[in-house]
């Protein structure tokens, strides 16, 4: 990405991205973390040609990323100084008033609105729509893992339907990434008409591009035996993930004896209990790799014979979608969203119900005993996976929508 552009007569002190281009539209969307996956995607969406797409994130990316090398504003990417956000936890991304000078200082058609800072989408879509400039709120959310039966799930749904009613007035469209999020909003009162279902952004290679001599090398690289069936899961440590239920499963039915291996690629908090829980299979059936890039957590998916997500709440979860365009037969509970889309039970993988371990113990027995149809399945994983993804990249549906909402202004 090339240096940020020096402010001049014709550009506001804040204003250091290019300038907009003349007959497209200027779009800005948000997001909390800058990653790869973003970055990604306004590359390609920019190369397209059909409009300007600025990437604003209010926090910086986190240590060790390559993005760090990029500067603050550049030509279509600004990186804010919020406050990291953790998922599993409470951290909150405060409003960054620079933020808010950089969005008052644009120029701009319309904006597209993510994150999880409630507080900075209100003001972003209370700002759009004092100016006429209109909206698209790019939803991350799951009706599936949405109620659990407490008391306290269900006072935050009547909250939510409060709250979520004023923002559906305020935004032109929503923009879920599965059908489960379709589900959510349609549940909260967002009419069908202003729902465009837009997953996010992934980058496969076709299954085989990696080749067996390659595999072997790549995993003797992570210390795991070539020779040993791969199940792989990238997620982080933390509660959210189900880890547990894997690690339950995994030795109960004892595949480590019968040939397999369990790699987790990913940090956090819950490593040292998860190990514990592991006890002598830790290092030896079941391996804790740690946090690895992400060209490494992809060729691990790709090279895997089964790809398993045990998370007790995923809205989405883009790591099923790139383990099923590799080809990799895909285990996940059914509170991903990503699942319930691609997961075909004995076609491309197995659903399991959410939170038992003893389910996913039953759909991974239904797996491993049998490597050879996981490998028959592979075909069918990736042309399951070319179908949806090729109808609702962000590629294809993010510029219909920007291109119905500023029509009219070229």
């Amino acid at each position: 990405m090339s240096a940020p552009r020096t402010a001049g007569p014709d550009l506001a002190p804040l204003n250091q991205f290019a300038p907009p281009p003349p007959g497209r539209p200027r779009v800005l969307w948000f997001h909390n973390e800058a990653n790869h996956y973003f970055v990604a995607m306004l590359d390609a969406l920019n190369a397209q040609g059909q409009a300007q797409y600025i990437g604003m994130f209010l926090c910086p990316p986190p240590a060790g990323s390559a993005l760090l090398a990029v500067p603050k504003k550049s030509p279509y990417l600004f990186l804010g100084s919020g406050t990291a956000h953790d998922f599993a936890g409470t951290t909150l991304r405060p409003l960054r008033t620079e933020a808010k000078a950089v969005v008052q200082a644009e120029k701009f058609d319309m904006a597209i609105v993510g994150g999880y800072d409630l507080a900075f989408k209100r003001w972003v879509l209370a700002h759009c729509r004092s100016r006429n400039i209109p909206t698209a709120l790019f939803a991350d959310s799951n009706i599936k893992a949405e109620f659990d039966g407490s008391v306290k799930s269900f006072f935050r749904r009547a909250v939510k339907k409060v709250l979520l009613r004023k923002i559906i007035r305020q935004t032109d469209q929503i923009l879920p990434a599965n059908s489960s999020g379709i589900a959510y909003w349609r549940y909260y009162g967002c009419p069908q008409e202003k729902i465009s279902l837009s997953t996010y952004y992934s980058q496969v290679d076709p299954p085989g591009a990696i080749a067996p001599v390659a595999r072997a090398s790549m995993l003797q690289q992570v210390g795991l035996d070539p020779a040993k069936k791969l199940i792989f899961t990238g997620a982080r440590l933390v509660p959210v993930k189900g880890l547990h239920l894997m690690i339950a499963a995994f030795s109960r039915l004892a595949l480590a004896e019968k040939g397999w291996v369990w790699a987790i690629a990913g940090g956090g908090p819950l490593e040292a209990d998860l190990q514990r829980q592991a006890g002598n299979l830790n290092g030896h059936g079941i391996h804790f790799l740690g946090v690895l890039n992400h060209s490494q957590t992809k060729a691990l998916a790709a090279g895997a014979d089964l790809f398993v997500l045990p998370s007790t709440y995923e809205p989405h979860g883009i790591v099923i979608s790139e383990a099923m365009g590799a080809g990799t037969p895909v285990i996940a509970s059914d509170a991903c969203g990503a699942a319930l889309d691609l997961v075909e039970p004995g076609k491309t993988g197995w659903l399991f119900r959410n939170g038992s371990a003893d389910d996913l113990q039953r759909v991974l027995k239904a797996a491993t005993d049998n490597p050879s149809a996981l490998t028959a399945m592979r075909p069918a994983c990736r042309t399951k996976y070319e179908a949806w993804y090729g109808q609702y990249s962000p590629l294809v549906a993010v510029p219909k929508v920007v291109a119905r909402l500023t029509s009219g202004l070229y």
